[in-house]
């Protein structure tokens, strides 16, 4: 399974600064650069086909495995970090 997952949460509902830094940084020693917080693709990913303002994830993580997205979600559910799922476009 391929894919990626988007850490990200509305503004009204965010998560405190250090959980967001502590999953990002759990996530970085997990998944190295698979892990992705430059703005460019935090910004490709933060398109929506809706009327919802964009709004750029934390960071996204280009997993490898089925085992890596339940590790992603486990963590980041650990630190209430909210996550969206995101597959390969079809």
């Amino acid at each position: 399974m391929q894919g990626s997952v988007k850490l990200a949460a509305s503004e009204t509902q965010r998560p405190s600064p250090s959980a967001v830094r502590a999953v990002l940084s759990a996530l970085s020693a997990k998944v190295g650069n698979r892990l992705v917080t430059s703005l460019a693709v935090r910004q490709q990913h933060a398109h929506t086909t809706t009327w919802l303002e964009n709004q750029p994830p934390d960071g996204v993580v280009f997993a490898q495995s089925t085992q890596e997205v339940q590790d992603v979600v486990r963590l980041c559910a650990e630190h209430r970090v909210p996550v969206i799922p995101y597959g390969p476009r079809t």
